[in-house]
C-alpha cells in the first residue's frame, strides 16, 4: 500500500479498525501533492468533545480508585489516537520530504497504532471500552502550524512526545504504587517507545536545520506562538531519558534554564 493511501484511510476512517489499519508492505512511489485535513473523520461516539475545567485528569492521590486510573488510561489512549492521525496528516502535508523522513514517520505511526491497541486491551480488562469516555481535540489544534517538517518535529517529537518522558514514568510509578502492575508495565512500554520517537525528532531536526543555526534556536523558531517549550516537560523532570534519546546537554541546559 502507498503511504498516501494509508494516511488518507486513517484520516478518513469512521471505524477504529480503519484508524489502526495494518497496511502491510508500504511503498512511496506516488506521494502526490499536499493534502490537508481540517479534522479527521472519527468513529461514531469518538468525536472531539469540548474540554472544560471539569475535565482534568484525576489527581495521583485518587489512583487508589480503579475507575480513576481507567480515566487516565482512556485519556492517554485518546492522545495516542491523535498521534496516529497527526502523523498521517504529516505524511500528506509533506509529500516532497526526504523519503527516509517519511518512512520514519510511518514507522512511528505504526508504533502509535500499537499503543492504541495496548490501551484498548488494558481498558477492556478494567471494564471500559475505548470511546466510553470523552475524547478531546488537544494536539490537533496545532496542525495548522505544522507547515514544515521542522515545525512538525519541534511540536510533536520534541514537545508533546518529549513531555511523555516525564509523564509516562510518573503515572507508571503511581499505578505501580496501587498494585496495578498491568497499567504500570504499559507505561514502561510507552516510555521506551517515546524515547525512540524523541530520538527520531532530534535526529531529523538536526539534519534539516541550517548548518550554522543552533538546535535550540531552530526549535524555538519552529514552535507556534501559542506553544511554549514548557509544554515539553512534566511535573518531574527526567533529563536522563532525554540524554538517552540523544538530545544534547547544550540543548538541555537551555531547556532547563527556562524552569529555574
Amino acid at each position: 500500500m502507498e503511504l498516501r493511501e494509508w494516511a488518507i484511510r486513517i484520516l478518513g476512517g469512521d471505524t477504529l479498525e480503519e484508524k489502526l489499519l495494518d497496511p502491510g508492505p508500504l511503498t512511496d512511489e506516488h506521494p502526490g501533492t499536499t493534502l490537508l485535513f481540517d479534522e479527521p473523520t472519527r468513529p461514531a461516539g469518538m468525536g472531539f468533545r469540548k474540554h472544560t475545567r471539569k475535565d482534568k485528569l484525576p489527581k495521583l492521590t485518587e489512583h487508589n480508585e480503579p475507575d480513576k486510573r481507567a480515566v487516565c488510561l482512556h485519556r492517554f489512549a485518546g492522545h495516542e489516537l491523535l498521534a496516529v492521525e497527526i502523523m498521517a496528516y504529516a505524511l500528506l502535508a509533506y509529500p516532497n520530504a526526504h523519503g527516509h523522513f517519511r518512512r520514519g514517520i510511518a514507522n512511528t505511526l505504526k508504533e502509535e497504532q500499537e499503543h492504541v491497541r495496548l490501551y484498548c486491551k488494558r481498558l477492556e480488562g478494567m471494564g471500559v471500552r475505548f470511546g466510553d469516555l470523552p475524547l478531546y481535540k488537544h494536539f490537533w489544534h496545532y496542525t495548522p502550524y505544522l507547515k514544515t517538517p521542522e515545525q512538525y518535529l519541534s511540536v510533536m517529537s520534541l514537545t508533546f512526545e518529549m513531555a511523555n518522558l516525564d509523564f509516562a514514568p510518573q503515572y507508571g510509578a503511581s499505578f505501580a504504587k496501587q498494585g496495578d502492575t498491568a497499567s504500570a508495565d504499559l507505561m514502561k512500554r510507552i516510555l521506551r517507545d517515546e524515547i525512540a520517537h524523541v530520538s527520531f525528532g532530534w535526529h531529523w531536526l538536526k539534519k534539516l536545520k541550517k548548518p550554522d543555526d543552533p538546535m535550540w534556536n531552530t526549535y524555538l523558531a519552529s514552535l507556534p506562538e501559542k506553544l511554549t517549550p514548557q509544554r515539553a516537560k512534566g511535573p518531574i523532570y527526567n533529563e536522563n531519558y532525554r540524554l538517552e534519546a540523544g538530545v544534547s546537554q547544550e540543548w538541555l541546559n537551555e531547556f532547563s534554564s527556562l524552569h529555574e
